[in-house]
């Protein structure tokens, strides 16, 4: 397994965000990445330094051209001010920051600060080299330390915390060379990459999530979006109550793993949320530390070529250990 990290996330440090009106301590913080690696370090695993860049051609057929040169502009720490408020003018190229901001934000958790573009681009970097590493049968299986973390954002729009969709880039990347399955177990519906996949019908889409009927980010994922056009019955949303157990997480992975067999990929992508454990701080779910072994060997029973990108996953103190303990099932 090649596991890869870059010390540019340090640069990347949201002193808060705004919840329900209140200014709270950012949750995406520096100390989530390092003390993973300390974790693995810990545990005998090797960690390399990144030495590949993910071309701006490629993130260009994941991510809308003003998106992108809205990112590259960067700010002070910033969040947007007012959203579109209608479709009479969503096509209109707009000149204004503040519109801009609100026009490709969709939340108060993703702040602008200077130099974001070069961070989430190095992020997206680490998950774009694994990638080729599969293509060039260089490895089996890779774990992208990712961070900022990049389920979230959308073609055209960041939030939850993502600016860049790591996951959906890498995903891209390995598509012009066979069907790319996605399985996300993040606690947070994927809907960045839902969006960017969306009418595709060579990349199946798959998140087991908490139901946005009670979190984040409420306006998707739910069990009736399975894709339009071409991309039709190629996503799958598994929206799971509170309080959800281990075995009642198994039960769902396993009909995710039988979508996946059916589809027949040649490539996974595993966009890795920890935000499931029951101890996360923002989250909702019962799993344990000892789960994520038996959630890695599940997957593992598909034997493909595979990709894991560091998502979620809150609780700084335990992160680690989660992370371990996941890796370990792929041993």
């Amino acid at each position: 397994m090649k596991i890869i990290y870059s010390q540019r996330h340090l640069s990347h440090s949201p002193l808060y965000e705004i919840f329900n009106g209140h200014a709270d301590p950012h949750a995406e913080v520096p100390s989530r990445v390092e003390n993973i690696k300390k974790a693995l370090i810990t545990n005998g695993y090797k960690i390399s330094s990144l030495s590949k860049t993910a071309p701006i051609s490629l993130i260009k057929r994941v991510h809308d051209k003003k998106y992108l040169e809205f990112l590259k502009k960067g700010s002070p720490y910033s969040y947007p001010s007012v959203f579109p408020y209608n479709d009479l003018n969503k096509n209109k190229s707009l000149t204004n920051e503040l519109a801009n901001h609100g026009k490709y934000s969709f939340d108060l958790y993703t702040p602008m600060l200077k130099g974001v573009f070069e961070t989430a681009l190095e992020s997206a970097s680490l998950a774009y080299e694994l990638a080729d590493d599969l293509l060039h049968e260089k490895i089996k299986i890779g774990y992208a330390l990712c961070r900022p973390p990049g389920h979230h954002a959308e073609k055209a729009k960041m939030g939850g915390y993502c600016y860049l969709n790591n996951s959906a880039i890498a995903a891209e990347h390995l598509s012009c060379h066979g069907k790319v399955a996605i399985l996300d177990v993040d606690f947070h519906h994927g809907n960045g990459t839902q969006n960017i996949f969306y009418d595709r019908a060579d990349v199946l889409t798959i998140s087991i999530h908490a139901d946005p009927e009670w979190k984040f980010p409420y306006f998707t994922g739910f069990s009736h979006e399975t894709g339009i056009g071409k991309g039709k019955n190629k996503n799958f949303n598994f929206p799971m109550k509170k309080g959800t157990t281990d075995s009642q997480f198994q039960i769902i992975l396993e009909k995710a793993i039988k979508k996946i067999t059916d589809f027949e990929p040649k490539y996974l992508v595993v966009p890795l949320g920890l935000d499931t454990h029951k101890d996360d701080p923002i989250g909702g779910f019962k799993l344990t530390t000892n789960y994520y072994k038996k959630m890695a060997r599940t997957i593992n029973f598909l034997k493909l070529p595979a990709l894991i990108v560091q998502e979620g996953g809150y609780n700084t103190s335990l992160l680690g250990n989660n992370v371990v303990s996941f890796l370990n099932g792929f041993i």
